[in-house]
């Protein structure tokens, strides 16, 4: 297990790497003035940065706990900080494959019922998906206007990513809550050829389908857990909305608004959950770029979406390997 922990580790270090060697590749021709803007940044600012990144990674702890104990009261915060963090984790480790498999794990080492954790995972991915979803339809109907000007070239990029977080998540709540469109899904896993990988792969996704719904009708009936869910996800996107507002202030740019980057940073999480990605990364550079660039300028953006992965990819996985291994070595000596 030790030596299976320190090829996950690897395989993430050099996916970690590539991305930081794919960025320099990207920026070369203005890596000067990004530089330059990066390291004029007060240690007081970097720590801010930190500060930052490691909250939204508790608030995020915070919403899944409330979820895991609904179904799990002895559970404890700690126990739902690691499961994030093994989530982090597992995501750069496993190219996001493993990472409902490594946390659903964890949470069953316990003292959970291991598909209970598995529909537990899921659900807070809906929740994350319905919030994301539902504060970026209020800022664009708040900015509509301004917004309209601003992407007036990529209009198209948005509406796309709207219409793909909106039908998954219409597609999972119809799971969670229409047993007809719960039998018809694994009815199609069902027909899946049963050749090779595929029957693992079938009967994996027909456990995590039945544990998703198992969980989901609990839910329905403690309306107090789903609101509590929802606003601490709702909570924690405006905090992680305020990143991009923090770098671009610690960049010494002003003309732009608290809520105005609210605005544009929920345009940004829509396009990331409608393009592909490689280990969490990809998307969310692009995006960022897109759309930041138009308002505060190419060099600046770039400066801002460096800062931003530091705080909100880079740290958290560089925490998330100490839970590993500390969880790791946990489980091992209980065994």
């Amino acid at each position: 297990m030790e030596k299976k922990g320190r090829k996950q580790t690897v395989i993430s270090l050099l996916t970690v790497t590539f991305f930081f060697l794919l960025i320099a590749l990207v920026f070369r021709d203005d890596y000067l003035a990004i530089a330059e803007g990066i390291l004029s940044i007060s240690p007081v600012g970097v720590i801010l940065l930190f500060i930052m990144g490691a909250g939204y990674q508790l608030l995020d702890a915070a919403a899944y706990f409330s979820l895991l104990r609904s179904a799990f009261p002895e559970i404890r915060f700690h126990q739902g900080a690691a499961v994030v963090f093994l989530g982090v984790f597992a995501n750069v480790a496993t190219f996001s494959a493993g990472t409902i498999p490594m946390q659903s794990y964890y949470l069953y080492r316990c003292g959970m019922v291991l598909g209970t954790g598995v529909g537990l995972a899921i659900l807070e991915y809906v929740f994350h998906k319905a919030a994301v979803l539902l504060y970026a339809v209020v800022m664009a109907a708040v900015y509509r206007g301004w917004l309209g000007e601003i992407f007036a070239q990529s209009k198209q990029y948005l509406m796309i990513g709207c219409a793909v977080c909106a039908l998954i998540i219409v597609f999972l709540i119809l799971i969670c809550t229409w047993n007809r469109i719960f039998r018809l899904a694994l009815w199609v896993i069902g027909k899946l050829p049963s050749t090779g990988k595929w029957t693992e792969r079938k009967n994996i996704w027909s456990t995590n389908l039945e544990a998703l719904y198992k969980e989901a009708q609990q839910l329905l009936h403690n309306r107090s857990c789903r609101r509590k869910v929802l606003l601490l996800n709702l909570v924690k996107l405006c905090w992680m909305y305020s990143i991009p507002f923090l770098c671009i202030r610690l960049l010494g740019r002003e003309e732009i608004s608290f809520w105005q980057v609210q605005a544009l940073s929920a345009m940004m999480m829509l396009l990331v959950g409608a393009l592909p990605n490689v280990a969490g990364m990809g998307p969310a550079e692009f995006a960022f770029l897109l759309v930041f660039s138009p308002y505060i300028g190419h060099i600046t953006a770039s400066s801002a979406m460096i800062l931003y992965r530091l705080s909100t990819y880079f740290l958290p996985f560089l925490i998330s390997i100490i839970v590993f291994f500390k969880t790791q070595k946990q489980m091992l000596t209980r065994k």
